[in-house]
């Protein structure tokens, strides 16, 4: 937590913007869709948040490698999209 930031609030707030369901960001798959979710909610949670990528790693059932590589590719998503995640 975050100045009152939880994994489920950034998960919804990426649900939101990118018009999914937040239970699905949590869902075994690669789809292109679910990708770019985890890779904005990896982005915040990391960068944003202060939360380690083993945690991260753990928390999805991924390596903390894939967790590194999400994070950038979410900062690149943010930044090209214009994506807000506050």
């Amino acid at each position: 937590r975050a100045g009152g930031i939880d994994m489920a609030f950034v998960a919804q707030r990426v649900a939101t913007l990118l018009n999914i369901d937040a239970k699905d960001i949590w869902r075994q798959g690669n789809t292109k869709e679910l990708v770019r979710a985890r890779s904005l909610l990896c982005f915040r949670a990391v960068r944003e948040l202060g939360m380690g990528m083993a945690a991260m790693a753990r928390r999805l059932n991924v390596s903390t490698v894939a967790v590194s590589k999400s994070v950038v590719r979410g900062a690149e998503i943010a930044k090209k999209e214009g994506l807000v995640l506050n």
